[in-house]
């Protein structure tokens, strides 16, 4: 669960939070519903890319690796230990009973190019960036899981996959943290998609691993709808990654996380969001369970999970033009949270189709039905969704999808 401005930080840290932060009581609460359907919450907290939540802030942006770029913080400077180590302390205070939590450490896309890494480097590292990185993460899992007692450290492999053996080692990553081996390619065992020689390096240093693969959110950072295919090939594809490395594998890989995300990073446009993405996490979660699935057995299961009224799709006649549902339209017809949006997302769907098959002088009866989605939205939405979100949403999606 990464709570980014969410978390109800505290002292010099209430700067971080949004209007609409978790109260300390609605974070109990979250853990005992958690507990209550044997659950873990595993707090994801950035430590070192994805810090704008952080580094936006004029209090705070002193600690930027590049003054311009608020996404990655200064790890040769004391004081984003220091920042850091709070924000853990403050997380774990909340979270006495979780096993584990993430550490982020991915995407950290300016290193090395501030004065004190500079210095840093020279003096410490053997102007080598690969050091520098990894004296960070370490750094970081070893505060967590020794002092904070954390057992499990999770973090995203990324910043480290190219990064020798020996290195590796010297740091003592594999007795600090679980790697997330992650990448949202609809294959990610074709050829050089991961680097050359990863998996076998992760084997000679980590006893366990995980893969990261994805439900919603990776597919453009403006993009709206879920394609279940793309996701769930990703995920096929990470069974198959296995399958070719079992012999170095063999018992190191701890399972398979999904990720949903609703922005790109912090700041930015929405992208798929919670209601549209369910069906695809129940669909991929039945996959998970049970792999020798094909996908008509996958759909059904999930339709016989929502309760699903069974409907076939016709495609639809306008103005002369026929527009084919798109798959996933079947799950409009469900009940599970936020289905009313769900079927709401594909009424937008067949609604910009329309428009990119009309000329201007037939714009007017479209927004008529423009106007329509846009209420039915604002009232769908906001069950869900805090008042910002919504206007967000409806301003992003709704207001500008037909030409002026």
């Amino acid at each position: 669960m990464e709570y980014e401005d969410m978390f109800p930080y505290s002292g010099r840290f209430e700067i971080l939070r949004t209007k609409y932060a978790y109260s300390r009581e609605t974070i109990v609460e979250i853990l005992k519903l958690a507990e209550d359907n044997e659950l873990e919450i595993i707090p994801l907290i950035q430590t070192f890319g994805h810090m704008e939540f952080v580094l936006k802030h004029s209090i705070f942006e002193h600690l930027r690796e590049v003054p311009s770029k608020p996404d990655t913080i200064c790890p040769s400077d004391s004081n984003s230990t220091e920042l850091i180590h709070e924000m853990l302390q403050q997380v774990r205070e909340l979270h006495p009973n979780s096993k584990s939590i993430h550490i982020g450490c991915d995407e950290a896309w300016h290193i090395a190019q501030d004065d004190r890494c500079l210095h840093a480097l020279n003096t410490t590292f053997h102007n080598l960036t690969d050091q520098l990185k990894l004296a960070h993460i370490s750094s970081i899992a070893k505060y967590a899981k020794e002092h904070l007692n954390f057992e499990h450290v999770l973090a995203w492999n990324d910043l480290f996959d190219k990064i020798p053996v020996d290195l590796l080692n010297e740091y003592k990553l594999g007795s600090y943290i679980i790697p997330i081996i992650w990448g949202y390619a609809e294959n990610v065992t074709t050829a050089g998609y991961f680097p050359p020689g990863m998996i076998e390096r992760y084997s000679q240093v980590f006893n366990e691993m995980i893969f990261g693969s994805v439900f919603k959110g990776a597919n453009g950072a403006m993009q709206i709808f879920v394609t279940i295919e793309r996701y769930l090939s990703n995920l096929k594809s990470y069974l198959m990654l296995y399958i070719l490395n079992e012999r170095i594998l063999n018992g190191k890989v701890m399972g398979t996380v999904l990720t949903g995300w609703q922005r790109f990073w912090h700041g930015i446009q929405l992208c798929e969001i919670l209601p549209e993405g369910i069906p695809a996490l129940v669909l991929e979660s039945m996959y998970m369970k049970d792999p020798t699935l094909d996908d008509y057995e996958l759909e059904n299961k999930t339709l016989e999970f929502f309760n699903c009224e069974r409907h076939q799709l016709f495609p639809i006649s306008y103005n002369g033009k026929l527009y084919t549902p798109r798959k996933e339209a079947i799950y409009s017809f469900c009940e599970f949270p936020g289905s009313d949006v769900y079927a709401l997302i594909e009424k937008l769907h067949l609604l910009l189709w329309k428009i990119s098959v009309s000329s201007p002088e037939l714009y007017n009866p479209l927004r008529e039905e423009q106007k329509q989605l846009r209420n039915e939205f604002q009232q769908a939405l906001k069950k869900y969704f805090y008042e910002d979100t919504v206007e967000e949403f409806i301003k992003q999606n709704i207001d500008s999808i037909i030409p002026a």
